[in-house]
């Protein structure tokens, strides 16, 4: 049965346009928060298994985090998903239809609600980048407190522009507000963060992994430095996504509803990921550095030396090798 082009609302065709890709946005924001949930439940149980207490509380920061982050983000989802059948279903005789619904409604308190999750979330989020930039630069050589003073900087501001983006959507509509919109600083200014910190991290990895390439061969320490380590432990899937996202929304081009809908989820599924490496053992740690290398020598000459009998590298079982004074 074709379509009947009576039933078409009486929107123009860039209002229509809009409201697909909000409720496209919605669809796959959904399916990516089954991923979230499920990343978190493998996470817990894995967290969980503890050897003993002193190993638990150990973990237990780990366990508060994830516990949180899935708690934001179902608020989130039940507020988004809540909002979608007001403007979809209860209220769909708004003059203007769902988009103008959108645009009128941004401040009633479900809405309020989704908002504060999100950007709680997104707080969370980036501290997690930032402690993964601190743990996997532990062992630099310059004093680590310069290291991440300008990540924290960073996220300091990204947390007051979060503060402001959420007073000015409780009150009025950022899209279309003539004061200043926070929405755009307060996406940028996480995004600039998030694509620092993963250029550096992954830097980092690179750097490490042709130390270890060169010194013992391609079959060590992969489960640190592979593709797929250094795309979780950057945290990239949030970075690709917000730049297109940013890139969409500054332009006005409505398909920036489809990623805004499911930024939330897609910046938690790149958390937990991180999170879910660390439960398995797989994730970089504060000894991962000292425990697979500990380089001397001078720099200038680009010499490179393992010191100390036993260095242990590899995966699950654990390969420990023994090395006496390799100069490269």
């Amino acid at each position: 049965m074709s379509s009947n082009s009576s039933w078409v609302p009486s929107e123009d065709a860039q209002t229509l346009f809009s409201e697909r890709c909000w409720l496209q946005g919605v669809i796959i924001s959904s399916i990516a928060y089954g991923i979230t949930a499920a990343l978190y439940f493998l996470s817990f149980h894995l967290l969980t298994r503890a050897k003993n207490h002193v190993e638990f509380r150990k973990r237990l920061p780990l366990l508060i985090y994830i516990t949180l982050s899935f708690v934001l983000g179902t608020i989130f989802m039940i507020s988004l998903a809540a909002f979608t059948q007001m403007a979809f279903i209860d209220d769909r005789n708004y003059p203007g239809g769902p988009s103008a619904y959108e645009n009128n409604m941004f401040s009633i308190p479900i809405d309020d609600t989704g908002n504060a999750a999100f950007v709680l979330s997104n707080w969370l989020s980036d501290a997690l980048v930032v402690w993964r930039f601190k743990v996997i630069y532990q062992e630099c050589r310059f004093p680590i407190w310069i290291v991440v003073f300008f990540p924290c900087l960073m996220l300091a501001g990204s947390v007051v522009m979060g503060i402001m983006f959420l007073i000015q959507v409780s009150t009025t509509n950022p899209y279309v507000t003539g004061g200043i919109n926070f929405t755009l600083p307060f996406f940028s200014l996480s995004l600039a963060l998030n694509i620092i910190l993963t250029i550096a991290i992954v830097l980092r990895l690179l750097t490490m992994r042709h130390r270890i390439v060169s010194v013992l061969g391609s079959k060590y320490g992969t489960q640190y430095t592979s593709i797929t380590a250094m795309t979780i432990e950057s945290a990239s899937l949030y970075s690709a996504v917000s730049i297109a996202f940013l890139a969409l929304f500054a332009i006005g081009n409505a398909v920036s509803q489809v990623f805004l809908q499911s930024l939330s989820q897609i910046q938690t599924i790149a958390t937990l990921l991180i999170v879910f490496r660390i439960s398995q053992g797989k994730g970089w740690t504060t000894e991962t550095a000292t425990r697979v290398m500990t380089t001397r020598g001078s720099d200038d000459l680009g010499k490179m030396r393992f010191a100390g009998a036993s260095v242990t590298l590899g995966g699950p079982d654990e390969v420990t090798k023994n090395i006496d004074g390799y100069a490269a």
